[in-house]
């Protein structure tokens, strides 16, 4: 008869690779890579919002322009402008992608609470994205406290 292995060894060696992803979750590299993800959904939303129309520039936010320091588009205008390209964002420090991901936690939640949603109850991809977001914030506040 074939002997079974023991459960209780089984059952410590996956606690030990569930501590072990947990950890990667928190290492700076995997941060940054998830906040970055992160941010892919509402530069979405920010670019379906916004009418390139309406704007003289074609979303380019240009600060020394007086029209883009009135126009009602510029704060959002100006995020897309700075946190645009993954390339750019795997550049900056991670602070300033928290910064970021601060920026439109706020954004998307505002859009949900807009639409009547109850962001911890509802299951659309917004609200499930701001919840997500919220988590991964959470994290990184709690990265920064352990260094």
């Amino acid at each position: 008869m074939e002997r079974l292995p023991e459960g209780p060894k089984i059952v410590g060696l996956r606690i030990v690779e569930s501590i072990a992803l947990y950890r990667d979750r928190f290492r700076e590299p995997a941060m940054r890579r998830n906040i970055i993800e992160a941010l892919t959904y509402p530069r979405i939303m920010l670019l379906a919002s916004l009418d390139r129309k309406e704007c003289p520039h074609d979303l380019v936010f240009n600060p020394a322009h007086e029209g883009c320091q009135h126009c009602d588009q510029g704060e959002e205008c100006n995020w897309l402008n700075i946190n645009d390209e993954f390339s750019v964002l795997a550049q900056q420090p991670i602070d300033s992608l928290y910064e970021s991901l601060q920026f439109c936690i706020g954004y998307v939640d505002a859009h949900c609470t807009h639409a009547s949603h109850n962001v911890r109850r509802c299951a659309c991809e917004c609200c499930y994205w701001v919840r997500s977001a919220r988590r991964l914030a959470s994290d990184y506040k709690y990265v920064k406290r352990s260094h």
